[in-house]
């Protein structure tokens, strides 16, 4: 499929689908509304125009109007202060668009949409999960991240970790779920720790909205989301942000200006600091909106050339024959694959042994975040950490003397063979 992807030279997707009026025809239309004192329909149109500080002072308007009324409309003036929070946070949002090079996009079914990421290796992969959901899984095959729907029809993410080759320690994450309806559309960077994901709720300011949060290392949880800004997010549903450091290369859906079953996934380069749009009022609305991806190309990359390169270098990457592991048997033998062991028993003692190799290696990891949460603690903390991290040295030293003859057993069995 990528091979033959074409780039679009000048892709501007709010030409196919848009309504016939212009942006300035309806702005008139807005200010007429606002004029004839329909602050309702004026707040409502302004809001879809990006003009997100007049909207909020048509629903503020509206607002007083109801409770200046004879008879004052409570209800319909609470109503309206959702309408006024959304609004700001759009204008929020909108004056910190980042200054992104969005440098391809295709337009694909919702259904398989994912089949336009194209990453390394390093950066894990992704797949469908049933229904909307979706799963990722880091590139060491051994901790993942999913969306699935609970009981109560919200999708909710869940990770767990593979021991033995069985998947376990399922933890749901604490994302703010109580300002969040949905969350859904993991993506983890390298790291471990930061992720990004999709959310609809109380603070989007159109179906999902896409957030990142961290993992806290001290307490085991996830920091309060941050809601990225435009153009990642918009009016419409906006998902599955995932970025590829090693290429610099990052991906986003969104069914902006699109019909129904489909979405167009952006090709852009990550920023390794944020940049913001200048603001000139009528561009941050283009390049909020991406009417269209050349307002965001800067005149001394070559924008194919780009794209072409890090295609061909995943791809070579992918068809590189990888070794499942490399395990010395002695000075002339090393085996790459369990088809190497010719002794039965020494294949199963290599399993064992792979096994504990796993669990060395995560109690390492729990150890090493441990180590780095007690050097932040204080005094208090100290102590209670101090007993935890003693106890989890001993076993990690237990651990290696158990791998340490476990190896030994395997490299007998098979020798004897």
């Amino acid at each position: 499929m990528f091979e033959k992807r074409k780039f679009l030279v000048c892709f501007c997707v709010i030409c196919l689908f848009c309504v016939p009026k212009t942006q300035a025809q309806s702005l008139v239309e807005a200010n007429k509304l606002f004029a004839a004192k329909d602050y309702a329909a004026a707040g409502k149109m302004y809001y879809q125009l990006y003009q997100f500080d007049k909207s909020v002072e048509a629903y503020t308007l509206y607002t007083a109007a109801l409770m200046k009324a004879k008879k004052p409309d409570l209800a319909a003036a609470e109503a309206v202060k959702p309408l006024i929070q959304q609004a700001e946070r759009a204008a929020r949002m909108l004056s910190r668009c980042e200054d992104i090079q969005i440098i391809d996009s295709v337009i694909a079914d919702k259904a398989d949409f994912l089949n336009a990421y194209l990453m390394g290796h390093e950066s894990g992969s992704l797949a469908a999960n049933g229904g909307e959901a979706t799963a990722y899984v880091n590139s060491l095959h051994d901790k993942r991240f999913y969306a699935q729907a609970t009981e109560e029809g919200a999708y909710r993410i869940f990770s767990e970790i593979k021991l033995q080759d069985q998947w376990t320690e399922r933890k749901k994450l604490n994302l703010g779920a109580d300002s969040l309806e949905n969350n859904n559309y993991p993506f983890v960077l390298p790291d471990g720790l930061t992720v990004y994901f999709a959310a609809t709720g109380n603070n989007s300011i159109g179906g999902y909205d896409l957030f990142l949060t961290r993992y806290n290392l001290n307490n085991d949880t996830y920091l309060a989301p941050n809601q990225l800004g435009m153009p990642f997010n918009s009016l419409a549903n906006d998902y599955m942000m995932a970025i590829d450091e090693l290429h610099n290369i990052g991906y986003f859906a969104t069914d902006r200006f699109q019909p129904a079953g489909k979405v167009v996934v952006y090709t852009f380069i990550p920023n390794k600091e944020f940049a913001a749009v200048e603001n000139d009022t009528a561009m941050l609305v283009q390049r909020a909106k991406i009417t269209s991806i050349r307002d965001s190309w800067r005149p001394e990359t070559d924008y194919p050339q780009y794209i072409a390169d890090r295609q061909r270098a995943i791809f070579q990457e992918k068809t590189v024959t990888q070794k499942d592991f490399s395990f010395v048997i002695n000075d002339s033998r090393v085996y790459n694959s369990l088809n190497d062991f010719q002794n039965g028993a020494a294949r199963q003692a290599f399993l064992k042994a792979q096994e504990l190799e796993k669990e060395q290696a995560k109690l390492a990891s729990d150890l090493e975040q441990l180590r780095l949460g007690y050097a932040q603690a204080s005094v208090s903390e100290k102590k209670q950490l101090h007993p935890d991290i003693l106890s989890k040295e001993q076993k990690l030293e237990e651990l290696a003397q158990k791998y340490g003859e476990a190896v030994k057993q395997v490299r007998n069995l098979e020798l004897k063979k």
